[in-house]
This record gives structure tokens, C-alpha cells and sequence, in this order.
């Protein structure tokens, strides 16, 4: 689908020209009007929701397009979307997705039309070209936690992933333990690749070898973690610590080694990444990668109004640090002396 983009290269004259002149607006030579509506309609040119609401007045509206607002995850990082809007003066429009790409574009369509001055876009997932168009156009847009490939341009908001699970895998291995499992989340996303590729450096820098049984998929939530941690109870023989990409996946872990009349840490370790609240509330309480999910949020925010006041962002990609936090969970001291299964 053409954009503004599109014309205004074709056209040789810039994109705020192609607006004033698709908009009937003064400031425009005649031919150079002219010449703009025959190459949008030669290239089909579809005006969106989000382009035209660029010339209304701002309605102080942000939108929050999130796959799943009972995640205790996405709860947090709404929390700080939510905490920076307010101190701007935005009031949120929350969309949620329920882990379907598909009403992702649906979503893009219904906030265009509510005339929204800019989105922040929560799913780790969904058709990326929605986004390239809307960039295009010129419309306020943050991304976070989620690689776009189709643009350079979109503005982001990551963690590191990679260290984060490096830390992880590398205090499971400082306390001695050498049988260390993976319960990845979803593999294609970005954040599940880049957590596998510092649980795999970890093992690699201290010569344990990679088993792929010990490499298992939970879904980033507590049943997934669950169903998986059923799995590796089942090899022979089976690990002695697990690093869970999610502290959902760890707690639904924990839950299946106790099924099985097996301790933590005594008989079974666990790491998890995020530390949502719970994490510290479990027992035993649960050492984990915490990641900066509030600041996530208000970053985010802050990017976005500076984008919808026209100011400009010179970092289009911001990473955010990770923490070991350390409890009880992994245990301790002589690792020899623990139960052996």
C-alpha cells in the first residue's frame, strides 16, 4: 500500500507537501496539486485513520495496544505507561489483543479513528507492515520489547535480554551446579532468542556441554512452564537447576516439582526473569532477572509525547538494564551434598 512517503519521493517534494496538498490545503503550487493527486491515484493511495487525524487537534489520547493486561508482566508495564501519561496530561486507551496478531491491525484501525495522538504498541508479536505504513505517514509511534525489522525508524524500547540470562545461567553455575536446564518461552520472538543465547554462552564459557532434553518451550506462562517442567523431570537423568525465561514459567515449574514430592532448592533450583511481585512472595522466593518493567513503561511514554510535541529523538533504540536479583530459590553452599535423583 502507497504511502506519503511514496508520493513525495515520487513527486520530488516533501511529505508535509503531499499532506497539504491531499488535504485541499493552501501553500500549494497548483501544478504541484495536481501532480500530487495523479500520482496517488495512479498508486491507489489509501488515506489511514492516523494520517488524517495528524491535522485535528490533539485529543490527549494515547493508545496502549497490549496482548494480555492479566499478565502480571504487561500489568506492570502498563502501570508505567499510565504513571507517565498522567504527569503529561494524557489520558490511555487500552487495547488488548489476547495474544492475536490479528486484532493488532484491527486495533491500528479502530484508534486512527478515534483520533488517538500517538500509540505505544505492547505485543512482542503481530504483521510488522501496519507499523511501516504508520511510521511513514509520520505518526507518533513507540514500540517495546519487540525487534521491528521492516523499518530502521520506529522507536524502541528494549531490555537486555542477553546479559540478563547470562547473569542467570552464570550464578546457577558460580553455586556449582553443572546439570542446568532452559525453559524458553516463545522461540521466534526476539526476547526468547536472545535469553537462549546467554543461557547457551554461559554453559559454552564454562565447558558444560548443551543438551538439547534440557532445552524445553513454555509459552511464557504458568502452564506452559508447568507442562514443561514435567518434561524434564522425565529425563535421565534430570537437571538440577532450571533457568525459566519468565517468572510465570518458573512458578508453574515449581508447581510441577512439587507434584513430583521434590524440594526447591534442595532437590531442584529454579531462576526466573522479570520479577514481577509475586516473585518475592512465593515460597521459597524466587531469585530472578529483574527487568525494569514500570521504567519500560514510562520510557516509552516519555519518547512518545516528545514525538507527538514534534520534538526530536535522537535515540531510536534505548536498552534497558537487567538485575540478578538474588533469594532463596537457587540455595547455596555445597552443591555435592544436595539430594541426588
Amino acid at each position: 500500500m502507497a504511502t506519503l512517503a511514496d508520493i513525495a519521493r515520487e513527486a520530488g517534494v516533501s511529505k508535509a507537501t503531499v499532506s497539504l496538498a491531499l488535504n485541499g490545503k493552501p501553500g500549494v503550487a497548483p501544478e504541484t496539486r495536481r501532480r500530487v493527486l495523479e500520482i496517488a491515484k495512479r498508486l491507489n493511495y489509501q488515506p489511514n485513520a492516523f494520517a488524517k487525524g495528524l491535522a485535528l487537534q490533539r485529543t490527549q489520547t494515547i493508545g496502549v495496544i497490549v496482548p494480555d493486561i492479566s499478565s502480571p508482566f504487561y500489568a506492570e508495564l502498563v502501570r508505567g505507561v499510565e504513571e507517565a501519561a498522567s504527569a503529561h496530561g494524557y489520558y490511555l486507551i487500552l487495547c488488548t489483543t489476547t495474544g492475536k496478531p490479528s486484532r493488532e491491525k484491527m486495533y491500528f484501525r479502530l484508534l486512527g479513528e478515534q483520533r488517538v495522538d500517538g500509540v505505544i504498541v505492547l505485543t512482542p508479536r503481530g504483521d510488522e507492515e501496519p507499523i511501516r505504513q504508520i511510521q511513514a505517514e509520520g505518526f507518533p509511534l513507540v514500540v517495546v520489547d519487540r525487534d521491528i525489522q521492516v523499518t530502521d525508524d520506529v522507536v524502541e524500547v528494549v531490555v537486555d535480554n542477553f546479559h540478563g540470562a547470562l547473569a542467570a545461567v552464570q550464578h546457577l553455575i558460580g553455586l556449582g551446579y553443572r546439570r542446568i536446564a532452559f525453559i524458553n518461552g516463545i522461540p521466534e520472538l526476539q526476547a526468547s532468542q536472545d535469553r537462549r543465547r546467554g543461557y547457551q554462552v554461559a554453559l559454552q564459557e564454562n565447558g558444560i556441554d548443551l543438551r538439547p532434553e534440557w532445552v524445553v518451550e513454555g509459552e511464557f506462562t504458568d502452564a506452559g512452564g508447568y507442562r514443561a517442567m514435567k518434561r524434564l523431570l522425565a529425563t535421565d537423568p534430570p537437571p538440577e537447576a532450571v533457568f525459566a525465561a519468565s517468572d510465570a514459567m518458573a512458578l508453574g515449574a515449581i508447581r510441577a516439582i512439587r507434584e513430583q514430592g521434590l524440594r526447591v532448592p534442595q532437590d531442584v533450583a529454579i531462576v526466573g526473569f522479570d520479577d514481577v511481585p509475586l516473585a518475592a512472595q512465593v515460597d521459597p522466593p524466587l531469585t530472578t532477572v529483574r527487568q525494569p518493567i514500570g521504567e519500560m513503561g514510562r520510557t516509552a511514554c516519555r519518547l512518545l509525547v516528545q514525538l507527538i510535541q514534534g520534538e526530536p529523538v535522537l535515540q531510536r533504540k534505548v536498552v534497558l538494564h537487567t538485575q540478578l536479583v538474588v533469594r532463596q530459590s537457587c540455595g547455596g553452599g555445597d552443591v555435592e551434598g544436595r539430594n541426588r535423583r
